[in-house]
């Protein structure tokens, strides 16, 4: 993992926007790396605090909707929606099971 990812992931819940608490510069930092910033957020999901699941959520739905808007220009909100329910559908007030 590279060392500008790393801070951001361990610093993910460091600076909220005041009208969004579920994103901070982090999170839009890790978006904008795209899918590279994936495999050190995804242990997020699991993570005690429901601040920093919800961020990592929208860490995901980022990257996934970016790719799905470079992947499928016909209808990238569809295929989105589609590729978010065949992962499972993660949410991040679910029970950890």
């Amino acid at each position: 993992m590279n060392n500008e990812i790393e801070h951001l992931v361990a610093t993910i819940d460091a600076h909220p926007e005041p009208l969004h608490a579920d994103y901070t510069a982090e999170v839009r930092a890790l978006v904008r790396i795209g899918l590279p910033a994936l495999p050190a957020v995804l242990p997020l999901l699991m993570a005690e605090a429901e601040l920093t699941r919800l961020r990592a959520q929208r860490v995901l739905e980022g990257v996934t909707r970016a790719w799905a808007a470079e992947h499928a220009a016909a209808a990238p909100q569809r295929a989105w929606e589609a590729l978010w329910q065949a992962h499972g559908a993660y949410d991040w007030r679910a029970p950890a099971a």
